[in-house]
């Protein structure tokens, strides 16, 4: 009895460990039914292998191969519980016999949320600007370059704190070279009004990211994920008032829209930033 309680406690552990390593990232219904099969049909492979035995060395790879396989069929169902905007610990329901038949079933037909849900995970935005500049801003700091930089508001104007032994860059070149910098023993301080900080953006010609989710483009804030293997632009109607030409011209239907193609994806993005 023991033994048992030990076990479970084991598996427990091991379960907390994998979802608190897929903290985000949403894997929608036929990527993991597609991803899914393909582990199960890799899994059968590695199984015969490992049953017959022809070659030690490669009855050790199988090994080693069903093990890698089981962490990732467990990370694509805890996403697939976030895309259906579960907590990932729903995942011990898949080890009650029998009624796991049943959230197999679930997972596979349930379709999940369309809208952005609290596991969504944007695309990498730096990536897809790779030849530009991106401000990646947060509440309290920002990022440029890698270069993290802290920031305060007070009431009508920005506080900036620039690392005195930190990297060197066009951004903090710029802020030394246009404003004056007060310093104690760590960074040099620069303060000015908040519409000034935008002109700074403007100016360098920076990519705006808000939390790593979403892209600001002009006055309108876009969400792109990777959904099914195709992209998927979410746009808010209600703030982001995109013209209607727009909408008719990529087939924006409702709120949002899925793409093959990133290429297409940057075409909008560009035909917004022209856009009146």
């Amino acid at each position: 009895m023991l033994q048992f309680f030990i076990g479970i406690i084991i598996l427990l552990a091991f379960y907390a460990i994998i979802i608190n390593k897929v903290d985000s990232g949403r894997c929608f219904r036929y990527e993991y039914i597609i991803k899914t099969v393909a582990i199960i049909g890799l899994e059968i492979i590695c199984f015969i292998l490992v049953a017959i035995n022809v070659w030690p060395f490669l009855t050790f790879i199988c090994f080693i191969s069903i093990m890698v396989l089981m962490f990732f069929s467990l990370k694509f169902t805890i996403q697939r519980f976030y895309d259906l905007n579960l907590s990932g610990w729903y995942i011990l329901l898949k080890l009650i016999p029998i009624f796991s038949i049943g959230v197999t079933i679930y997972l596979y037909f349930k379709k999940g949320d369309c809208e952005i849900n609290d596991y969504d995970k944007a695309i990498n935005y730096k990536k897809l600007f790779k030849n530009k500049h991106c401000i990646d801003i947060y509440k309290d700091r920002f990022i440029i370059d890698d270069e993290t930089y802290k920031y305060e508001i007070y009431l009508d104007k920005y506080t900036i704190k620039l690392y005195k032994y930190g990297v060197d860059n066009f951004f903090k070149e710029y802020l030394l070279k246009n404003y004056q910098a007060k310093e104690d023993n760590m960074y040099k301080i620069i303060e000015f009004p908040i519409n000034e900080f935008d002109n700074t953006i403007n100016d360098l010609g920076l990519i705006v990211i808000n939390n790593s989710s979403y892209l600001k483009v002009k006055n309108y804030e876009i969400f792109i994920r990777k959904e099914n293997f195709k992209y998927t632009i979410i746009i808010n109607k209600e703030n982001n008032k995109v013209a209607k030409e727009l909408y008719d011209f990529f087939d924006f239907r409702e709120h949002f829209m899925k793409m093959k193609d990133i290429y297409i994806i940057m075409e909008f993005i560009k035909e917004i930033w022209w856009s009146g």
